[in-house]
């Protein structure tokens, strides 16, 4: 059980929140739960109920559009039907092609008038224009003087005429343009009916202007601010109360492919002029712009055109929004009371806690005379009584440790003054150097000299980082040393070295004396006759290079460099890999020590130091004093 609540509350994030957070946390918690829970099941229900009424709704205005729809569409098959019967019209037709031009021309000239004369507004108060396409009449196209009869050949190829299914007697085509205006074309195949064996003489088209179908969609919006509009098969516009809109392809909008997924092709058999409502009514909401819309839908199986209509959320959700008010000042209310009492209970419980880190931070900051003074008689009673007793125990230790530790630092004290201080060895060697001035001895003089400063810039006060002078003249000093040693066989050679740059560039501390040390024992010590040791100091931009030149015996440079970069190097090349580590450890990976034959000289070993260029260093060191007088 305690395993499960540590899970939850780390889940919940409450481990970095105090004991009085927690409990207003946990107190709101279990009021505002219950209340939350109420209130979104009342509002999720409510809003199930509305949204119902509101599909109700939609839906029902959705099939009067098709009911509509279907009314008007079987108007216009009416009047077809009823030019189709009659008598002269169906004489013309049904009769054999005139035999010469002046035939065609008489036919051509009844045709048109009849199609002329034909009502222009139908049962419905429509306006209809009615066309026709006659069949086998190549010289309508020569002799043609109509605007109402024309040759088959004309429309063969157009997509409309090719869609118009091949068994139906009646069809929709869809949007087309007449005069300037969009309309709504339906198409009828005639049949010669006068003929003893009924041939296909042609096709009767009528054309409505569409916008006489846009009263029927204003009429039924499902809202002040909705959109209704219906589309084609192809997603084109063919009925809108906005006459901007007619003509549009909706394919290429993001929310079309939500509809294509149950929009498909019309039933070529099927009877379009008959309604059906088991389509059923979709809805989806997306945002057009910046304004929420709810889209329904509903496919017209027979035709496969869409009605679809905008509705902005937030007009159809207005009794929701009332009802959703209600519900946040409902839970706001329920929270401000419930912040209050766990507000008065999480202080009673955290103002002892408070105390009691009140008086631990006096004792951290090593006051341990103010105990917890606290008049209840409960748990928190009986724990501050035991934490005074625990802090007159501690005090007591301290003062017990305090004792210890000062006598310490006595035996210390003594300790150190017992031993050599570094003033003893510099007076020491001066006092050897006035002895060798007085028994006129340059040479003993020289060499003492050459130590003491060996060791003064040796010590360097405990810093780790020096100027590049010193550094110079301390392993002067050891060559001078070393020359009294070697006499002849050695020879040195410090290339000067600007005086600005010495004085100003920092190096970390004996890193040339263990490279000059190296190349006299294994290089000059070695070889037969006089050697040379030259150091070269070179800046180039942000880099400081000393080099160490020797003419000895020589090495390897490849497997010297191999020594540095080995983590396990063994006892070899100790004190040149801990130079090396050393200068990496205070300015970087990129510096440090690399070997190379030496080509200036013609034999021996090259080495060079590589240091950034840094004239600052803050360095934390004991001072020791160097200076020669006691």
């Amino acid at each position: 059980m305690k395993k499960y609540y540590d899970s939850l509350s780390k889940a919940l994030f409450l481990y970095n929140f105090s004991i009085r957070s927690r409990l207003i946390l946990y107190f709101l918690f279990l009021v505002l739960l219950p209340t939350t829970i109420i209130s979104v099941t009342i509002y999720n229900k409510s809003a199930g109920i509305i949204t119902r009424n509101m599909n109700t709704s939609i839906e029902n205005n959705f099939n009067l559009v098709q009911d509509n729809l279907a009314r008007r569409f079987e108007a216009a098959n009416q009047s077809m039907t009823a030019l189709y019967l009659n008598s002269e019209f169906a004489d013309l037709i049904s009769s054999n092609r005139p035999a010469d031009s002046t035939g065609i021309i008489n036919e051509l000239a009844a045709l048109s008038k009849i199609l002329e004369d034909f009502p222009a507004n139908g049962t419905s108060g429509n306006s209809f224009v009615p066309m026709l396409y006659m069949l086998n009449r190549p010289e309508y196209t020569q002799y043609n003087f109509s605007r109402r009869v024309f040759n088959i050949d004309l429309i063969t190829l157009k997509p409309w005429y090719l869609s118009i299914p091949a068994k139906a007697d009646f069809a929709v085509v869809g949007l087309s343009s007449l005069d300037s205006r969009f309309t709504l074309k339906f198409a009828k195949r005639l049949f010669g009916i006068r003929h003893a064996q009924l041939p296909y003489v042609g096709l009767l088209t009528l054309d409505i202007p569409v916008a006489e179908f846009g009263t029927l969609l204003e009429h039924y919006k499902p809202t002040p601010g909705s959109k209704v509009y219906i589309a084609d098969r192809a997603g084109t516009i063919a009925i809108s109360p906005e006459p901007s809109l007619i003509g549009q392809n909706i394919a290429a909008q993001d929310y079309y492919s939500k509809l294509s997924l149950t929009i498909g092709p019309a039933d070529s058999t099927s009877n379009p002029l008959s309604p059906d409502h088991s389509s059923g009514l979709h809805s989806f909401r997306h945002s057009v712009g910046s304004e929420e819309m709810l889209v329904s839908y509903k496919t017209l199986e027979n035709t496969g055109w869409t009605i679809l209509s905008f509705s902005p959320v937030r007009e159809l959700n207005g009794e929701l929004v009332s009802f959703r008010r209600v519900m946040y000042v409902v839970i706001v209310i329920c929270m401000l009371i419930s912040f209050l009492m766990a507000l008065l209970l999480s202080e009673n419980i955290s103002a002892p806690i408070r105390k009691f880190i009140q008086s631990m931070s006096h004792a951290e900051s090593g006051n341990f005379n103010i105990p917890i003074r606290y008049r209840r008689k409960d748990e928190f009673s009986y724990l501050f009584n035991r934490y005074n007793k625990l802090l007159q125990q501690i005090k007591a230790l301290i003062d017990k440790l305090y004792v210890t530790e000062l006598r310490k630092k006595e035996a210390e004290l003594q300790m150190l003054q017992a031993q050599i201080n570094p003033h003893f060895l510099y007076n020491t060697l001066d006092s050897i150097n006035w002895i060798a001035i007085n028994h006129d001895i340059p040479e003993i003089s020289s060499m003492v000299t050459s130590l003491s400063d060996f060791f003064r810039y040796s010590l360097s006060k405990g810093r780790n980082i020096i100027p590049l002078r010193d550094e110079l003249r301390q392993v002067e000093s050891y060559l001078q040393i070393q020359q009294f040693r070697f006499q002849d066989r050695l020879h040195y050679e410090l290339e000067e070295t600007d005086r600005a740059l010495a004085e100003e560039c920092l190096v970390v501390k004996l890193s040339l004396q263990p490279l000059v040390e190296n190349a006299l024992i294994h290089g000059i010590q070695r070889r037969r006759g006089t050697g040379t040791i030259r150091i070269r100091v070179e800046q180039t931009q942000e880099l400081l290079s000393i080099s160490v030149f020797d003419d000895g015996i020589g090495a390897d440079p490849a497997r010297l460099n191999q020594l540095l970069a080995d983590p396990q190097p063994g006892s070899q090349s100790y004190g040149i890999r801990n130079v090396h580590m050393r200068i990496r450890q205070f300015f970087g990976e990129s510096y440090g020590i690399r070997y190379y034959d030496n080509t200036e000289d013609g034999c021996g070993l090259l080495a060079v130091i590589r240091f950034p260029v840094v004239t600052t260093w803050n360095e934390v060191n004991e001072d020791v004093n160097d200076d020669h007088s006691g």
